[in-house]
């Protein structure tokens, strides 16, 4: 029977949770662990703490001779200890979950449901986990929710970022402000930082608008974008906003963006923006100085001068977020041959280099989990996922955030089921693991004589169905899903009406292929569901 062994003076709430969170797995999936039930104590807090308290040479050591990267955990196991130690209280946290997931198997896949177990647990020998020191690719790992109202899916994901290493959430103002009675104790207990921002000026220069456009059929879009040209409205606004921000736990990063739409004013919009978001980061230097502010360069509308690297960015003091909207993701971005994909990956290097010669960070903002970008067409694809974040990690990012938007208008699609493979596969790659040991994971979801058809089945989506974003930009502002809306359909007519019939082709016969034990699932309801969206699509591009 194991002891968790007190350290003097951890009363960090997020640690108390750690210590919950590890009592309760123990209760329930000890057996599982066979050390588990051998070792006489369990010590979990920070290094700090272990070392102190003398409890393990091999870790002192070990960041002495390195500088881990933030957010890194330690894992421990000798006959008679287990030391679950982290650079942080909610590293800390991850190294509790991770423990439970590498020796009993113990997976986390969809928010909101059980635990799924792995038939083999992992070992310290598998590639990307050899030594107890583990350390994330990217020092910042983040979901967006910009404007979906729904707690109990919300508080879901937030217990579920916690278990998956995920260290940020993102919201817009007008949605924290509906959200946070709920939200910030759940946020606060697991140390996950906190972004606010996004499309939400509105909602300091025009709340009631702003609440309007959060319940419209697209919240994003605005009539008017706003003139950075005009300094008599910004000061104002950083005020407000500062002001907003003193009493938000647990936040981290401001991270507000121009409205949905190109900008027309002028073509030196972006330094302007730029501009803005210094003013921000200097008032808000007053009562919350260790408060990141960032700006974004995002083609809304698919405007290149609001994307591009063209110049010094106008300030040191704020930090980047790119955002190209339009990919193919075919392809990955560095090596497409989509002409709208190089430019993007020109601008992304061009700005990475220009950021850190300031001494800021960059992260990139994907559309992993996104309906809107991928529609009612909706592709899994961890792949691709894994090799983005190889290709970003190569390049010098420091952060990937992961966009969720939902899927309204299909009520027997479950749009939060299928944005779930690419949502874990996003959290898992951001640490770097393999494509293998994630799928392996993955599966462990389903029972045991349903794994091989649903393997079939995704691997068939993501050769199949990613080819629908080839049209994300030849088609703007629609998708092939809006057929009825294109004013001239002919040039592209001949084009999608073969790509649809080839994804429908494939799906049948990969869903014929299935045993009748796996035709009821989740995924053969997302497969059919992709097979009858094909379908209607067909006709609709035909008329």
């Amino acid at each position: 029977m194991t002891t968790l062994q007190s350290l003097p003076q951890s009363r960090d709430p997020v640690l108390a949770f750690a210590r919950q969170e590890w009592e309760q797995l123990s209760r329930t999936y000890g057996h599982l662990w066979d050390s588990l039930t051998r070792a006489a104590n369990v010590y979990i807090g920070v290094w700090e703490e272990i070392a102190a308290a003398g409890l393990s040479p091999l870790l002192e050591e070990s960041i002495r001779l390195q500088t881990p990267k933030k957010d890194s955990y330690w894992i421990e196991i000798s006959p008679d200890t287990i030391i679950i130690s982290g650079e942080s209280a909610h590293s800390t946290l991850y190294a509790v979950y991770d423990a439970f997931k590498r020796y009993a198997g113990v997976n986390w896949i969809y928010p909101g449901e059980p635990a799924s177990l792995s038939d083999i647990p992992h070992s310290v020998t598998d590639a990307q986990e050899a030594g107890p020191l583990f350390e994330p690719w990217f020092e910042r790992r983040g979901f967006v929710i910009e404007n979906l109202y729904d707690p109990p899916y919300i508080l879901d994901m937030i217990d579920w970022l916690a278990k998956n290493r995920v260290n940020e959430i993102f919201f817009t103002f007008t949605l924290w402000d509906r959200i946070k009675e709920e939200a910030a104790p759940e946020i606060a207990k697991r140390g996950i930082g906190l972004t606010l921002g996004g499309h939400s000026m509105k909602f300091f220069l025009d709340k009631k608008e702003a609440d309007s456009l959060q319940s419209a059929d697209h919240p994003y879009t605005a009539k008017q974008q706003l003139d950075y040209a005009d300094l008599s409205w910004q000061g104002p606004v950083c005020d407000l906003i500062a002001a907003y921000c003193a009493d938000v736990p647990n936040l981290s990063r401001v991270s507000l963006w121009p409205e949905d739409l190109p900008a027309e004013q002028q073509e030196d919009f972006l330094p302007k923006y730029i501009r803005f978001t210094t003013l921000l980061k200097e008032r808000l230097l007053l009562t919350l100085p260790d408060l990141t502010v960032e700006h974004i360069a995002y083609n809304a509308g698919l405007a290149w001068d609001m994307l591009e690297f063209k110049c010094e960015p106008v300030s040191g003091q704020v930090d980047t977020l790119y955002a190209f909207w339009g990919r193919d993701y075919r392809n990955s971005l560095n090596h497409s041959p989509n002409a709208p994909d190089i430019r993007a990956s020109r601008s992304l290097t061009d700005w990475t280099s220009a950021v850190h010669e300031k001494q800021r960070k960059l992260s990139v903002f994907e559309y992993y989990s996104d309906h809107f970008m991928f529609s009612a067409l909706f592709p899994s694809m961890p792949a691709r996922i894994v090799e983005d974040a190889g290709y970003y990690r190569a390049i010098g990012v420091d952060g990937l955030t992961n966009l969720i938007v939902p899927c309204p208008g299909y009520p027997d699609y479950p749009w939060k089921w299928a944005t779930g493979l690419n949502s874990y596969a996003f959290s898992r790659a951001a640490w770097g693991d393999c494509l293998e040991s994630i799928l392996r994971d993955y599966y462990s979801y389903y029972p045991e004589e349903e794994r091989e058809a649903v393997r079939r089945w995704m691997e068939t989506v993501e050769q199949a169905v990613t080819a629908v974003t080839a049209f994300n930009t030849g088609l703007f502002p629609y998708r092939i899903v809006d057929a009825d809306k294109i004013p001239d359909k002919a040039e592209h007519r001949s084009e999608v009406i073969s790509l649809l019939g080839t994804i429908r082709e494939q799906l049948t016969a990969a869903l014929e292929q299935a045993p009748p034990a796996a035709a009821h699932g989740p995924a053969a309801v997302y497969l059919r569901h992709l097979i009858v969206q094909t379908e209607v699509c067909t006709k609709a591009w035909a008329s």
